[in-house]
């Protein structure tokens, strides 16, 4: 993790910007020093069995220049190709450790200022856009339901229909899941996790949801290569697909053609574009056969606030955070569209290694507890509560339920014996969950409590589990991951 360092506005100021590696895209800024390493104990850390726990450090000297030191590493570290153990770094340096290359660039301020405006600005004109979105996954559940509730009496859940009507549903969720996220994401920095993506699989996983809530009188094929796998933010790049397919769409109102392609891209491929040809990429091709652009609007498509389809539809921020989501993963798009004959993006990425990289085992599933536990179930929303609870009792255990942090302190003071559990709501009107658990603490210090919420304060995250929180679950969750949380937190009691 990252440790910002406060600066002056009038000192010099320097940034390193990751080029290629698993973090590749992300920028931190130096401050007075900045630590890389593979261990705890560096600022950034690098995923990297190349790099040792701390390999490097950047820090400015006193007479403002910046210096980089390896720190005794195993591998060395090289600035523009050269192994050096302590030189001075200019703007446009390129340090490279292990497999990871980072740029030494300048860092304005005034930059991360503006664009927090624009991000701020953003969330204003982005309702529509978003509540059009949210209209089409709403679509699908609902009418997922409605073909539920139609089914006969001696229906079966096993039938064909009616797990593809659950997996709908399930579908349109993890949607709105994701672009909950991203929107979450214009108003705050949120921590980017860059690991080993399945692009394929995410290509296939669009699509599907593509095809289950986009109009019927547009036709989706889709041609995707297996085993495509680029190092990336999953969240991103689902954004930047459904983005894509989006942009299809609405440039189809009376129907038409959409195509994915994703294939290991040909070198002819990549003649035009600015990447490295010695690396191979992925290429990922979205045609429609809509309006198309002239060549007025082809000029401003990537303008963060320029839209053709009026304020019921969008903001114009579609294909801005395209292209730079691309960017930041190292990609490269270009676009073709000619009026009323469609249009075409191509998106390139390059690939992770070709060698066959390990999965982690998936864990095996964890029994629940033969012994039934009482849990005290604490959310202000009724449908939350009711679902829950569903849950819980599906799970073997008893639940009662609190609507507020002060109700709950009350039944958990009165019950007698004691909750097993409490499963506490952390943005609660009034008393806040993290209040109410600070209370709980006075009352019982050993007061077994996991947290739920829909929105992440990692700061306080850590000051929670420092007093003894035994979990966190982040809202909208699945079934099998509260009764996960159950079980870890009681399993953490008994240890």
């Amino acid at each position: 993790m990252f440790k910002q360092k406060s600066l002056s506005n009038k000192e010099e100021q320097a940034r390193i910007v990751v080029l290629a590696g698993k973090l590749a895209g992300d920028k931190y800024a130096i401050g007075k020093e900045l630590t890389l390493g593979r261990g705890e104990l560096a600022d950034v850390q690098v995923d990297d069995t190349l790099v040792s726990r701390v390999h490097i450090r950047i820090f400015q000297h006193e007479n403002g220049s910046y210096l980089i030191e390896d720190l005794a590493s195993r591998n060395g570290t090289q600035v523009n190709g050269m192994g050096v153990t302590r030189r001075v770094l200019t703007y446009g340096d390129r340090i490279q450790i292990g497999s990871s290359l980072f740029l030494f660039a300048h860092h304005d301020p005034m930059e991360e200022q503006v664009a927090q405006r624009r991000k701020l600005e953003a969330i204003g004109r982005l309702g529509t856009g978003v509540a059009h979105d949210f209209n089409n996954l709403l679509g699908a559940v609902k009418s997922s339901i409605d073909f539920l509730n139609g089914l006969a009496g001696e229906t079966k859940v096993s039938e064909p229909d009616v797990r593809e009507a659950f997996n709908d549903i399930r579908s349109a969720a993890a949607a709105a899941t994701e672009m909950t996220s991203r929107l979450l994401g214009f108003a705050r920095e949120v921590e980017r996790s860059h690991t080993e993506v399945d692009l394929s699989e995410l290509c296939h996983h669009v699509v599907q949801l593509a095809r289950h809530t986009f109009h019927r009188a547009i036709a989706i094929e889709a041609r995707i290569d297996r085993g495509l796998k680029v190092s990336g933010d999953r969240g991103q790049l689902h954004q930047l697909l459904m983005n894509l397919l989006i942009n299809a769409r609405d440039a189809m109102p009376n129907g038409g053609k959409l195509k994915l392609s994703a294939k290991k891209a040909d070198p002819v491929d990549l003649e035009k574009a600015p990447l490295n040809p010695l690396v191979a990429h992925a290429i990922v091709t979205v045609e429609d056969t809509g309006i198309g652009m002239d060549d007025a609007t082809r000029e401003r498509a990537f303008d963060p606030f320029f839209s053709t389809k009026g304020a019921q539809v969008g903001a114009g921020l579609g294909l801005a955070a395209v292209y730079e989501i691309a960017k930041s993963h190292n990609g490269h798009i270009t676009m073709h569209s000619v009026p009323n004959r469609g249009t075409e993006f191509q998106v390139v990425f390059p690939l992770t290694s070709e060698r066959s990289v390990p999965t982690e085992p998936s864990l095996p599933a964890i029994k629940l507890p033969r012994t039934q536990l009482l849990i005290l179930l604490v959310d202000d929303e009724d449908v939350v509560r009711r679902s829950a609870g569903r849950v819980v009792r599906q799970s073997g255990h008893r639940v009662i339920f609190a609507r507020s942090g002060e109700e709950a302190l009350r039944i958990y003071d009165e019950t007698q014996p004691r909750p097993d559990l409490v499963l506490m709501d952390l943005n609660m009107p009034g008393m806040t969950g993290d209040q109410a658990f600070k209370k709980l603490k006075d009352v019982d210090p050993e007061a077994p409590v996991v947290f739920v919420s829909g929105y992440w304060d990692r700061d306080l995250e850590r000051e929670l589990r420092g007093m003894g929180a035994l979990g966190f679950v982040q809202k909208p969750y699945e079934a099998a991951t509260l009764r996960d949380a159950i079980v870890q937190a009681m399993t953490s009691q008994t240890s």
